[in-house]
């Protein structure tokens, strides 16, 4: 059965699970162990909110790598950033530099290249990827987004591919084709009117730079397409696993339970769950009687109420297991303090590892 010491031997570990269940906290976590056992390591979020760099006391976190030391132990942590990371991919699969510059100073290009369909997705599958072909880390570990968003982060490659080899793409080519899908006259001069606002409006050569963005893509998507099959042949990798990281309420042990599934179906390898903020409180006999009568009886009922919780978790892991067939790598007590500090984040892993 897996453990969370063979799971750090891994090359990829992908936390996935519900927003606020300590998915963030956890793959830091992860990062050190791997570091504590003498790993290079790295961790990189692809949650927009950025709240790794809080886990790890640093004032900002870019898609360059920055050293956190904790100990005596070192791992770099680092965030997406789209923009750069598509920049990138451009040079990469452009035929020649002059290809590349062209796309680079496309006006649209600059204004969707943050927000194309996927792409912020398919941009963070190919830095992952990027990192894996170095072999510069033994081990990284993927803060994703909350898991409504994982599935568009696991399919934006093959998503992307397809957009960029459609017939909407070969159409902006020419986009003057336009006109002739309407056998109206009065049809061609109403889109030619709104092209002609559209111009008018926006201060851009509409039809020219929608011709130039796709036509310079022309060529690139066989570059595209190699790329998504090797990074799905990534996540796919006996060296890749899948982590469900989960709290133990009953919503986020549904979305758990349905999420697995849904990776399951797609032909992940789902290692186990790592639950956190888990009550667990062991069984005691009888108060003292030397303890006065009034705080036995508030001790007692307190106990009583901590005993509950902690059966309710009991139930709620069975359940997970049950529903799941996955193993528990780590069950993470509830600590009143959140891990935003360095000394924080190092006791989190302790009680991980």
């Amino acid at each position: 059965m897996l453990t969370i010491g063979k799971l750090l031997d891994k090359s990829l570990v992908i936390c996935v699970g519900a927003g606020g269940v300590g998915k963030t906290t956890t793959a830091a976590s992860l990062a050190l162990g791997a570091a504590i056992r003498k790993r290079r390591a790295a961790v990189i979020t692809v949650d927009p909110a950025r709240r790794l760099k809080d886990a790890l006391g640093l004032d900002d976190l870019t898609i360059e790598p920055r050293r956190v030391q904790v100990n005596g132990a070192n791992f770099d942590a680092l965030a997406l950033d789209v923009k750069r990371t598509f920049d990138g991919v451009i040079r990469r699969f452009a035929p020649m530099p002059a290809v590349a510059d062209r796309i680079l100073a496309n006006r649209l290009y600059q204004e969707l290249s943050n927000e194309l369909a996927g792409s912020a997705e398919y941009m963070a599958m190919e830095k992952l990827h990027e990192m894996a072909e170095t072999r510069h880390y033994d081990l990284i570990v993927v803060d994703t987004p909350p898991s409504s968003h994982v599935q568009d982060l696991l399919a934006a490659p093959n998503r992307l591919t397809s957009l960029l080899a459609s017939s909407a793409v070969s159409l902006l080519q020419a986009p003057s084709t336009l006109l002739s899908l309407t056998d109206s006259r009065l049809g061609k001069l109403t889109l030619s009117a709104l092209l002609k606002g559209l111009q008018r409006w926006t201060g851009l050569d509409l039809l020219r730079d929608l011709s130039d963005f796709a036509a310079a893509f022309e060529g690139m998507t066989e570059g595209f397409s190699t790329r998504a099959a090797e990074v799905d042949d990534l996540l796919r990798s006996p060296e890749t696993a899948f982590v469900l990281v989960t709290t133990l309420e009953p919503h986020t042990i549904d979305t758990t339970i349905r999420f697995h599934a849904q990776l399951a179906e797609g032909g992940f390898r789902v290692a186990g769950i790592i639950a956190n903020r888990v009550v667990a409180f062991p069984e005691v006999g009888e108060v003292q009687a030397s303890v006065e009568e009034s705080l036995r009886s508030k001790l007692m009922a307190n106990y009583s109420d901590l005993r509950e919780l902690s059966r309710r978790d009991q139930r709620a892991l069975r359940l997970l297991h049950r529903q799941t067939g996955c193993p528990l790598l780590a069950a993470v007590p509830v600590n009143s303090e959140g891990p935003t500090s360095l000394a924080a984040l190092e006791g989190f892993a302790k009680q991980l590892l």
